[in-house]
């Protein structure tokens, strides 16, 4: 629970009494609660450790927690458009302190003050005395004070936590970047001082031997009684509907021991996959008689029966292949600030990621705490971890070496045993010395064989790589990024390079933002880039299409996220796919490419339902050459199925049909039940359909279903317009604003101007989203899809809805986008283009208005080009012409010459 900082005298009271409102159990004190404090911007008090130091912390704070929360810092006045907004900024060492009375019975044993997560360096001080300091990111802190703590006496601990970076890394690294998860101040999860027997297990690691159905368990034992110790271990190994237990005598003279017992788990063992994610927990009890007593120290861990192994194309577990369907989880966590440690958190997140057909997640340059991987192993998700390395961090520097392998090593030991981790990655897109990518690969895969090692994503190769994320292989580049106007395509000639290749990054087209997002930012920081796109919306006339753009944009990302998910699928030699991403990313320039908000709430675009469609274990695909076709020509498609599910499908029935707008078939058939196998994708029978039945324009939908899943697939039909928008005395077809179309005007008659593209200032036009976003990557499109008026008449013999889709891609393609700020407020352009939401402008491919006494109708399309292999051009066309022919054409907003003429090269 969120407290308010308190300033006043109390405190002091409380920090020079014992605490005594802590949680005991015999060998734990939970220390969570309310703590002692102070702020040192300056670092000050580290560097005066004389008699000013004796003073006591004057403010309080809650643990475990984050500065944040009580309004600590320097409060932000500014309005950050690369990125959500920390409210209040705090970077610099932090003092926290109390007075803590040591139980008279842990005499003799070995204590411990753990902080299961903290941010960056954490240092502990008994007294005036600074006696341990850690800096680990990815893992807890865990301080031995033994020597300094006096059992049965009360001791004055302090601890800092100095959340600046200790060594010159990346600022972008999501592990500590204010571009994601903020660079916080505090500690999270667990706060405890811990007391062990002098004889105590310090590692286990659980090595599943699949083929023999047994275990390997690694162990360190420290012996702390300089003496020699005859111990015994027990082993208790539990499941569902399992047990098992076996004793082994343990001796050593050294100070530390390592042990290796191997334990045969018997035939009803069961194995670990994302379809059937089975747990077990070891239980090692260690009990060591001395004199006339006895040294007990307990450890358990969980682990799966999984081992993971590569073929040269895919990543196997348990020797089986998988494929990876992933998203990229950048620390987006903005209603803390911080990745969450509860289980229940990322239990939300993982189930809402296999509610959407996916089974992996790769942590982009971090790693996350132990409630993820609990989490996954209990779902069955695949995790891919790194550390927080990215771009120049592999340039020489001996110190920052040295905390990256010290970091590896810390990972591996602490998160080694669970089943979900089967892949580790040093960090994203890595620049500098490869030399020692190489060592750091090489000495992972010597520490640990329980997961594949890469060294870095989409940049160089290691010769220890065992899998490699990327977008380019020697062979050409290999992501995909966006859809096509047809399917039949796939990325297979670029891989078979010898080792799984999981594509980098895919996807990534913007949506427009949901400014109804703003309210929901209520933790450590806000949305004020949203308010300030908003203000530039409202400037520019447009505020009350804000949703309309949202929607419009979304729409048009939810297909092409449909498209480029099924080119994964249907490149099966791919070892899998990392969407970037999902959710929302709230950095590097404020990214709004998910389908999902930064909370991991639906945008209301798609639902999990028909997302599975395209985006699951088993998938029906289909191959086919054209989206827009002429009614004189044949649909000719080829079914594919991706399996990936639990098991072979057995005569498997396969059924096709076509229907139109209002759902009646128009044709279907069946192909000849098989079986089809698992693990790959697997060619099915051929279909055709001959459209010469269509008179008139119509929206149609292909069906698949393959045994227990359906997939489907809309595609347009036209009739042939071979001399579409002939002039007459009433009515002007121009491709210039000349004199003769002046006149026209000037007569009160009608003009439709097309003028060619490369005679238009403005932006190009596109089908697809911006890349990734706007305020990072400034090339083309700057523009995040189009809002179709699809109410006006213009469309009443074209077939559209209020988005772009498929239909409008040689339109788009073969279109120029009109920049319309100077146009008349109330001007709403029919083709609306939405501009980037860091800069607003009206845009525009076609719109009307009143000039002089006549009608205008304006179209930056190019109306020549290839037009007789351009069906849905040719119907838009056509519907224009019907439209400025009758009586509906009268446009009311006037625009005068001198504005046409502002937007055309002379």
């Amino acid at each position: 629970m969120k407290q308010t900082l308190k300033y006043w005298m109390v405190a002091l009271l409380l920090a020079t009494t014992a605490w005594s409102g802590y949680a005991q159990t015999k060998n734990e004190m939970d220390l969570s609660g309310e703590w002692a404090f102070q702020t040192d911007v300056m670092d000050f008090r580290r560097g005066s450790l004389d008699v000013r130091y004796c003073h006591r912390l004057q403010e309080s704070i809650v643990l475990p927690g984050i500065t944040d929360d009580y309004k600590i810092g320097y409060k932000s006045p500014y309005r950050h458009l690369d990125r959500l907004t920390r409210v209040y900024e705090y970077m610099g060492p932090a003092w926290y302190q109390r007075e803590i009375e040591i139980p008279a019975d842990w005499k003799g044993k070995r204590i411990f003050l753990y902080f299961e997560r903290t941010h960056w360096l954490s240092s502990v001080y008994v007294g005036k005395d600074e006696v341990s300091k850690i800096d680990y990111i990815s893992v807890p802190h865990n301080h031995e004070l033994t020597q300094w703590l006096h059992p049965g006496k009360k001791e004055l601990i302090t601890f800092c936590i100095d959340n600046r970076y200790q060594y010159d890394t990346h600022k972008w690294d999501h592990a500590h970047s204010e571009f994601t998860q903020i660079n916080w101040n505090g500690v999270l999860g667990e706060i405890k001082l811990v007391a062990v027997d002098p004889v105590y297990m310090d590692d286990v690691q659980v090595y599943p031997d699949v083929k023999n159905k047994s275990i390997k368990v690694k162990m360190a034992i420290r012996n702390c009684t300089k003496n020699a110790v005859k111990s015994n271990l027990t082993f208790r190994i539990k499941g569902e509907k399992y047990e098992l237990q076996k004793e082994v005598p343990f001796n050593t003279n050294d100070s530390i021991a390592y042990i290796e017992e191997e334990i045969a788990l018997g035939k009803d063992i069961r194995l670990w996959n994302e379809f059937e994610p089975n747990i077990y927990t070891l239980e090692c009890k260690l009990t060591t008689p001395i004199a006339k007593q006895s040294y007990i120290h307990e450890k358990s861990t969980t682990f799966g029966m999984r081992e993971v192994g590569e073929s040269e194309d895919h990543i196997l577990i348990n020797g089986q292949p998988i494929h990876l369907r992933g998203t990229v989880e950048n620390a987006v966590f903005p209603k803390t600030g911080y990745a969450p440690v509860d289980d229940a958190s990322w239990e939300r997140v993982l189930r809402i990621l296999k509610e959407y057909g996916m089974n992996h997640m790769r942590f982009h340059s971090w790693c996350p705490p132990a409630a993820a991987f609990r989490m996954a192993d209990k779902l069955g998700v695949y995790l891919e971890v790194e550390m927080p390395m990215w771009g120049k961090d592999a340039q020489p520097d001996e110190k920052r070496w040295n905390f990256f392998r010290r970091e590896l090593r810390a990972i591996l030991k602490e998160y080694g045993n669970h089943p979900s981790f089967i892949l580790y990655c040093n960090g994203n897109e890595i620049t500098g010395d490869f030399n020692f990518i190489e060592e750091l690969t090489a000495t992972a895969r010597q520490l640990d064989n329980r997961r594949l090692f890469s060294g870095s994503t989409a940049r160089t190769r290691v010769k220890s790589d065992q899998f490699y994320i990327t977008h380019q292989t020697t062979k050409g580049h290999m992501a995909i990024y966006e859809g096509r106007p047809y399917t039949n395509w796939d990325k297979n000639k670029e891989l078979g390079v010898g080792l799984p290749i999981i594509s980098h990054e895919s996807g990534q087209r913007c949506v427009y933002p949901n400014f109804e997002e703003i309210k929901n930012f209520t933790g450590p920081v806000q949305a004020r880039n949203f308010e300030v796109f908003r203000e530039l919306l409202d400037k520019n006339h447009m505020l009350d299409q804000a949703n309309d753009f949202f929607r419009a944009s979304g729409a048009l990302t939810a297909i092409e996220y449909k498209d480029v998910i099924e080119a994964q699928l249907r490149t099966y030699l791919k070892a899998g796919f990392q969407l970037l991403s999902l959710n929302d990313f709230t950095g590097q320039g404020y990214a709004p490419v998910g389908i999902l908000d930064p909370f991991w709430n639906s945008k209301g675009l798609i639902t999990p339902e028909k997302w599975r469609e395209f985006c699951a274990p088993t998938v029906a695909l289909l191959r086919f050459d054209k989206r827009a076709l002429y009614n004189d020509e044949v649909f000719e498609a080829k079914a594919e199925v991706y399996n990936y599910g639990p098991s072979v499908l057995k005569n498997a029935k396969i059924n096709w049909s076509i229907t139109n707008s209002e759902g009646k078939t128009l044709k279907s058939g069946k192909m000849k039940s098989r079986t089809i196998g698992k693990d790959g994708v697997f060619p099915l029978d051929s279909f055709s359909y001959a459209l010469n039945s269509i008179t008139e324009p119509q929206k149609l939908t292909v069906h698949l279903s393959v045994a227990h899943v359906q997939n489907s697939w809309d595609i347009w039909v036209y009739p042939r317009h071979d001399n579409p928008m002939q002039s007459t005395d009433k009515v002007l077809y121009t491709n210039v604003f000349d004199e003769k179309a002046k006149q026209y005007l000037a007569d009160g008659k009608k003009v439709v101007l097309c003028p060619k593209p490369s005679k238009v200032k403005g932006r190009k036009s596109v089908f697809h989203n911006h890349f990734w976003n706007p305020i990072m990557f400034k090339w083309a499109p700057m523009t995040i899809g189009c809002l179709i008026h699809d109410d006006q008449p213009v469309f009443e013999h074209f077939i559209t809805s209020y988005h772009t889709d498929w239909q409008w891609w040689d339109i788009l393609e073969n279109a120029k986008v009109i920049e319309m700020k100077d146009a008349p407020a109330e001007l709403r352009p029919f083709i609306q283009v939405i501009d980037r939401y860091d800069n607003n402008e009206k845009l525009g491919i076609g719109f009307e208005a009143k000039v002089n006494k006549g009608s205008l109708l304006v179209l930056a399309v190019d109306t020549q080009k290839n037009i007789k292999e351009r069906p849905a051009t040719q119907q838009l066309l056509e519907s224009i012409d019907i439209y400025v022919k009758s009586d509906k054409f009268n446009p009311q907003i006037a625009v005068e010459e001198s504005y046409i003429e502002s937007f055309l090269n002379k």
